[in-house]
């Protein structure tokens, strides 16, 4: 569907670098959006050009305690706040985010052209999305006003916390694409959040653990992780650690965990079997209340149904066995072949897992929340043991998921996903991240000597990114691989791009993340002495993207009275990277955007996508396309609200998505208070006789559905 068209074009993240090269040719303002890990220090090359007089730099966005040095010819690094504000030339030290550093002819040191480090520490103990502003002056010594020019900034103020959203992640299992054969399934009952992590031991044989408790909704959720031992009637729980779930969306969080002493930190996404909803819903967790201590996770998707049994070995141990069948009626019985897998414990290297037979479940389902089931599992060696019970009455613990919502919401999900970070089809950084890269060595990074970079005449940028067989950066990330990326651009009336791109086997921390070519071409003229130009540009993939998929096909662009600045400027705060330009295109600009045979794993996309600027702050979308799916077609208008971020959302026809019909309604996105979720407003969806209005509370994370 759609919303998989932004993800897996990482390449990008060079057509972007390249756009910042041109947008401080064409401005005095660049801006950049890192993420800061907890805990930790990166910093960042800033070149200071010879007509440059005064530069300013600050964080515009962030949140809690950071900190912000400039230095010239190389970075200030240390282990504490003062080592590093030894080493700086320029400190802003506040207590809040809100930092701001002017370097000017009056400074000490005075503003000099040559290489000028930023950096930027985190004090906080969780991970900040910042932006960071860096505004220069040509041709006179006056600092931009409301700036210190002296070497400390004096940065004040406070970040505003968070609500707790009232918030639900979806029911069922969860993982690490990076770590198949692992696996968290995350169910709510009642008022206590339960999640059952599935893993294995030192000796690779599986193993699992059991957290359990309160949860009002909020964003992030922390409970003591148990090991669970069996006596032969009973189970008897054992601290050994504890868990933090950090959730981004409803189908996405980081996933937190000490045990036994070691910690680790890893995202997890919903595990996706099937693209529709089940034909009944009976995922959750399923125990048999006469005797409690072990039971099943259950997750149904579309005519698949996965069964998770937990349980225990002859020596009262946990351990566990799957089975995942489809093509058969949920409510008839079956009884499946089980599977014991065998893997790396969670802090060992990662290596393949295997799968051996281990005897059966039998499921018997007689309603949504209630059925029976048996087993008759034996597990091979080192195990050499065998669990055993009778066919019994089982009932479903946790909550049950309401099914017409999750339907509807499958629209939700890809018509949020056109209108927020998570679909931008040029502009998506996708799965190639990165932030967290701050040894010099690791990559080796090279571009020339941009010192003779001119407004005008072809420049030519060799552009390589090396990570070789293998090195590591200092937040530990394991890479290998080599990205060459030469740039051809001519600047002035006539602004020309040109790069062919070529990732040769890139991976980080052992998960492949892409190989292969694509081309950008980018062709604009001005008009005059308007400031308005038009042209064209080109992207052409033939790439194969994370988990080895295919990415193909060709992305054509069509300008036509657009701002040239408009191309250069957009950010994660403009939401996508269309509404970002129905927002600056002002009352001529037109954008249109042709798909060509799109193919993005199993996805297909062809089509049209026309942007219309209305006036300075609105305007108008329509879709034409043809998914693998069905047809995605229908328009909408969107206006700037009273900040710069956000921005107001309304169907000017129902947008068609596959089988569902949407209308949205005021609906309000503020990438600076929600990421990636709608503030306020409602979003009507409707399939059939199946109908309903989802109600977004200004939580971020949270929404109230109503059945209509």
């Amino acid at each position: 569907m759609i919303k998989r068209l932004g993800e897996g074009i990482w390449l990008s993240i060079f057509l972007m670098f390249l756009l910042g090269l041109l947008a401080k040719a064409q401005a005095n303002v660049a801006e950049m959006d890192v993420t800061l890990e907890p805990l930790s220090l990166q910093y960042y090359a800033m070149v200071i050009e010879q007509n440059e007089v005064a530069v300013t730099v600050e964080i515009v966005r962030g949140s809690g305690d950071i900190d912000l040095y400039v230095k010239r010819g190389n970075p200030a690094v240390g282990r504490t706040s003062g080592e590093i504000s030894s080493q700086a030339d320029f400190s802003s030290e506040s207590s809040s985010w809100h930092e701001s550093v002017t370097i000017s002819k009056s400074s000490i040191p005075p503003v000099s052209p040559g290489t000028w480090y930023v950096t930027l520490v985190n004090l906080n103990d969780y991970a900040v999305h910042v932006k960071v502003r860096a505004t220069s002056r040509v041709g006179s010594s006056t600092p931009p006003s409301n700036s210190s020019s002296s070497g400390t900034g004096a940065g004040s103020g406070s970040a505003s916390a968070a609500s707790n959203p009232a918030f639900r992640p979806q029911s069922g299992l969860w993982y690490n694409k990076a770590k198949p054969g692992h696996g968290v399934d995350i169910e709510v009952s009642g008022n206590n959040l339960a999640a059952v992590w599935y893993t294995y031991n030192q000796d690779q044989t599986p193993v699992w653990y059991l957290a359990v408790g309160p949860y009002s909704g909020a964003k992030t959720w922390r409970a003591t992780l148990n090991k669970y031992h069996w006596n032969g009637s009973s189970a008897t729980p054992a601290p050994v650690g504890n868990i933090t779930l950090e959730f981004k969306n409803r189908t996405q969080a980081t996933f937190s965990w000490t045990l036994n002493g070691q910690s680790g930190r890893e995202p997890i996404e919903r595990f996706k079997m099937a693209d529709k909803v089940p034909q009944s819903n009976l995922t959750g967790l399923w125990y048999n209340s006469t005797e409690p201590g072990y039971g099943y996770s259950i997750d149904t998707q579309g005519n698949t149904v996965a069964i998770v049994a937990y349980f225990y070995d002859s020596q009262g141990e946990p351990r566990w066995a799957l089975n995942s069948s489809s093509g058969q009626d949920f409510f008839s019985k079956a009884r499946v072949p089980a599977l014991v897998f065998f893997g790396p414990c969670p802090n060992c290297a990662n290596s393949n897992f295997r799968s051996l037979s281990a005897g059966t479940i039998t499921r018997n389902f007689t309603d949504p929340t209630h059925g029976i089931i048996g087993t008759n599992i034996n597990l091979p060696a080192p195990m050499n043991s065998s669990w055993s019970k009778p066919e019994a009455p089982v009932v479903l613990l946790s909550t049950q998921v309401n099914n017409k919502e999750l339907e509807l919401e499958m629209a939700v999900d890809d018509i949020l996903s056109i209108l927020t970070d998570s679909s931008d089809i040029i502009g998506g950084l996708g799965s190639l991240n990165l932030s967290n890269i701050k040894n010099s060595t690791c990559p080796k990074i090279s571009y020339g000597d941009l010192h003779n970079f001119t407004l005008s005449g072809p420049m030519y940028i060799p552009l390589q990114i090396d990570f070789g067989s293998g090195c590591t950066d200092k937040a530990g990330n394991r890479w290998s691989g080599h990205i060459n990326a030469p740039l051809n651009v001519t600047l002035g009336n006539n602004l020309h791009l040109d790069t062919q791109i070529t990732v040769d086997g890139l991976t980080r921390n052992g998960q492949f993340l892409g190989t292969g070519s694509a081309s950008i071409v980018l062709d604009l003229v001005k008009s005059g002495s308007s400031g308005l130009a038009s042209g064209t540009g080109r992207v052409n993939l033939n790439m194969q993207g994370v988990d080895h998929e295919p990415l193909q096909g060709q992305i054509n662009l069509r300008f036509t009275n657009i701002k040239v600045g408009s191309l250069f400027s957009l950010t994660k705060s403009n939401g996508s990277y269309i509404t970002g330009l129905v927002k600056s295109l002002g009352s001529n600009g037109v954008v249109d955007i042709t798909l060509n045979n799109l193919v993005v794993g199993q996805d297909t996309t062809s089509g049209t996508i026309s942007i219309r600027g209305l006036s300075q702050g609105s305007g108008r979308v329509d879709l034409n396309l043809q998914t693998s799916s069905g047809p995605v077609v229908g328009s909408f208008s969107v206006r700037q609200g009273s900040s710069k971020s956000n921005f107001f959302i309304n169907t000017s026809s129902p947008v068609t998505v596959a089988d569902y019909l949407v209308v949205m309604e005021n609906l309000e996105i503020d990438p600076d208070k929600c990421e990636n979720t709608p503030v306020s407003g409602s979003i009507v969806v409707t399939k059939g006789n199946n109908r309903g209005r989802f109600t977004f509370d200004g939580s971020c994370l949270g929404y109230v559905f109503t059945g209509l």
